[in-house]
């Protein structure tokens, strides 16, 4: 313990002198100490921090939140922190910070939620953001905290693409199950029917020729048997096969279609639809049709999987022309936003209003008995054009026509990036 009772006075103020500059001395070196501790931590924090003042002011930026909206430090410091929002937050920012002091309920403050941050070259990106609140002696400080969120966005968006497709897929399987248990059915019945009608056929003809006395004499019986009943029983077996055959052959192309590796590249639709009128021009004739192109613009897609349906919707306009007067089909298309959208317009019979979703149903065909085909086509084409970012849509009229629209990402994006 000190001893100041044999101090003079002069000697005692020197030594209270001492000891008060000796303890503002270690204040301030812990003080530097701390300021540099907290300097070091929002120098290297990984996440962007932002202070600012009751009025908006921004007081401070680390490094991170430098890098992340593309200002450095004396370019926000002392501006409102609006400036790095969009609109229309930007704009409703004060108004959310005089709410706040008014009425003491905070919207965000404690909170963490997902916002949108703008940065210098005027680009938005999705962000975490959480604020918290320092109240000092005579003021309040708001700190932000933001972390740049588009990666796991764009993971979140592809993960929602794939359950879509997987929702797609699933769909499809039960459509598949469907023709299986139905339609293949229907045939199998036939062959297993007439199968035992051409066994019992062949044990007629077999009974017959034991009864005979005389197996070379050629009976009425056994001549119809084999000229009329057995051929109609084998020509019934052989059209179930065929028809089972088909399907299975749809089936695999159906599958094989998604497996397809396809290349994106510049389409030229003008030069792709010359070349398949002129692979059609005997069809058109014998039709009797009339076939009109306009000038189209150029998409982005598959060469060989978008000509196929192309090709599809022209045949198909041949296919379901109305005899009663000449087929006239066009083609014409036209920039819609970012994707480029043809329309392949008929004068045929037109299809009916509940036919109309249906026909891009698996092995759906609109007049089965007057028409050739799996009914895959429309299909098929639905499948190509969703791989490739675009979609077939239709609208018709019985009697008058129908028109197939055919949208594919336009090459506008292209351009916007050189």
């Amino acid at each position: 313990m000190n001893d100041y009772s044999g101090m003079s006075k002069a000697e005692l103020i020197e030594r209270l002198q001492s000891l008060e500059q000796s303890t503002t001395h270690t204040h301030q070196v812990e003080l530097r100490d701390n300021e540099e501790r907290m300097r070091a931590i929002l120098q290297t924090a990984v996440e962007g921090i932002i202070t600012i003042d009751e009025r908006a002011t921004v007081e401070l930026i680390n490094p991170a939140a430098e890098k992340l909206f593309g200002y450095s430090a004396s370019e926000v410091i002392g501006q409102n922190v609006s400036m790095l929002m969009p609109s229309p937050y930007r704009e409703e920012h004060d108004t959310y910070m005089h709410n706040y002091s008014s009425t003491g309920h905070p919207k965000i403050i404690g909170i963490g939620r997902e916002v949108v941050g703008q940065r210098k070259d005027g680009s938005v990106f999705p962000m975490d953001l959480a604020v918290s609140e320092v109240r000092l002696a005579n003021k309040r400080l708001f700190t932000g905290f933001v972390r740049d969120i588009t990666e796991r966005k764009r993971a979140e968006a592809q993960l929602a693409d794939l359950a879509q497709t997987l929702a797609e897929k699933n769909k499809e399987l039960e459509t598949i199950v469907y023709v299986a248990s139905h339609d293949l059915r229907s045939p199998l019945v036939n062959i297993q029917g007439f199968s035992k009608e051409l066994a019992r056929a062949c044990d007629k003809v077999r009974a017959t020729l034991e009864s005979s006395n005389d197996p070379k004499v050629s009976k009425p019986e056994i001549k119809l048997i084999l000229e009329e009943d057995v051929p109609e029983a084998i020509s019934f077996i052989q059209a179930g096969v065929t028809k089972i055959d088909a399907l299975l052959a749809g089936f695999l192309r159906f599958s094989r279609l998604g497996r397809a590796a396809i290349k994106i590249e510049r389409l030229d639709m003008n030069a792709m639809l010359q070349s398949i009128a002129k692979a059609m021009e005997f069809q058109v004739k014998q039709a009797g049709a009339t076939l009109k192109i306009d000038s189209l613009p150029e998409c982005m897609g598959d060469s060989t999987q978008v000509n196929q349906v192309f090709t599809n919707l022209l045949e198909n306009s041949l296919k379901y022309r109305d005899p009663q007067r000449a087929g006239l089909i066009e083609v014409s298309g036209q920039i819609e936003d970012s994707h480029s959208v043809y329309t392949v317009r008929d004068n045929g019979i037109g299809i009916a209003p509940e036919h109309q979703v249906k026909v891009f149903e698996i092995f759906h065909r609109l007049n089965p008995n007057a028409s050739e085909g799996e009914g895959l086509g429309l299909t098929i084409a639905q499948r190509i054009l969703e791989r490739q970012h675009g979609k077939i849509w239709i609208e018709s009229k019985i009697g008058v026509g129908s028109s197939f629209f055919v949208s594919l990402p336009s090459t506008t994006n292209l351009r916007n990036k050189r």
